[in-house]
């Protein structure tokens, strides 16, 4: 989801619409360091809920939402409440496939998908609120579809490693020998 936040972001400057490009990667921006944070603290010093089963912000879900539901919102804008009302049921479609996948994978426990849906739809809600305004972008909605959609099918399959590296830098920070894990937290293991 990463390329296509960058998609985004591309498309809103190309089109002429600098500050909401801006507005958009804070907003995009801010609600990957927060799931960051999120996983470095509990894979560094074991920071999480076991009670709710929480040991990090689902990262999936939470770019897979904000970007999904930004997409809508730009492409549906100017449109008939008729058709942005299904684009709307497309992108909520596609984000809640994204967050069962999580569950179905047992990547991510029931509390960590939530919280991943909540931070993806205030990244998007940030970035609505503060670009409404704005004059869109002066490209058409049906070029940022297709090179969406081109992004997404290209990248699909291929494992970022932001994982990994959220691990090693835990370690990193925390000084311990190896990460907190949830069979760990659990007292599993």
């Amino acid at each position: 989801m990463i390329p296509a936040a960058v998609t985004i972001a591309i498309w809103l400057a190309v089109g002429g619409a600098w500050r909401a490009a801006f507005v958009w990667l804070t907003a995009f921006g801010a609600g990957v360091v927060l799931v960051a944070l999120t996983k470095i603290a509990f894979m560094g010093w074991g920071v999480g809920s076991a009670q709710l089963d929480f040991t990090g912000i689902s990262g999936h879900t939470m770019m897979a939402t904000s970007v999904m539901l930004t997409a809508v919102y730009l492409l549906s804008r100017g449109l008939p409440r008729r058709h942005r009302r299904v684009l709307t049921a497309i992108g909520l479609t596609g984000t809640f496939a994204i967050a069962v996948s999580r569950l179905a994978l047992e990547a991510h426990s029931v509390s960590e998908v939530c919280a991943g849906l909540a931070i993806g739809a205030l990244v998007t809600a940030g970035f609505v609120r503060r670009t409404r305004r704005l004059a869109p972008p002066q490209l058409a909605p049906g070029l940022m579809a297709a090179v969406l959609a081109i992004v997404c099918i290209a990248m699909h399959g291929h494992e970022a490693g932001t994982q990994g590296m959220i691990a090693r830098l835990a370690v990193y920070l925390s000084g311990h020998g190896e990460v907190y894990t949830r069979a760990i937290y659990a007292g599993i293991a």
